[in-house]
């Protein structure tokens, strides 16, 4: 299935924007601060996020990274970390075929989290300086239960 790095950057942001669900805020919640780096990597480390377009992340525990594109064929491998300024990052290569080849595209993006003085966790998209939404666990489970199908599709791909 042809890819291309559009499709790839629109599976990204829009992932993004539907994990947040209705919990959309313009502007930084009153009140709130950058969020304790170690808080922000409890959330990822050892946790898959799904997206509901299909695709995910796994965020192991020793900082690297296992995506699947939403679409059959594509496979992200990269790594990610926390920030002290309480941003949570990842640089991604993304894999895939297109026209009978191998095609590749680094992606390098962050978000930013706070916390609101209710104890709520709030995080954007930084490279598109989105809306403030709050995070939400509830597109992540524990573990990786798509390790096989990751190990596939990189075997498929030559990698």
């Amino acid at each position: 299935m042809a890819y291309s790095t559009t499709v790839l950057t629109t599976f990204v942001v829009a992932a993004i924007f539907l994990a947040a669900g209705e919990s959309l805020a313009k502007g930084k919640p009153k009140g709130a601060k950058r969020t304790d780096p170690k808080t922000i990597a409890q959330l990822y480390s050892g946790k898959t996020t799904n997206w509901r377009l299909g695709g995910s992340f796994y965020w192991a525990p020793n900082g690297t990274l296992q995506g699947i594109g939403q679409k059959e064929g594509a496979v992200g491998i990269g790594r990610w970390y926390v920030t002290n300024r309480g941003k949570l990052c990842n640089e991604t290569d993304w894999y895939w075929f297109e026209n009978g080849a191998r095609q590749y595209k680094r992606f390098e993006e962050c978000w930013e989290f706070v916390t609101a003085p209710d104890g709520t966790i709030w995080e954007r998209f930084i490279p598109e300086k989105s809306n403030w939404y709050r995070h939400s666990i509830r597109s992540q489970v524990r573990g990786n239960p798509h390790q096989r199908k990751f190990n596939k599709l990189k075997k498929d791909l030559g990698l």
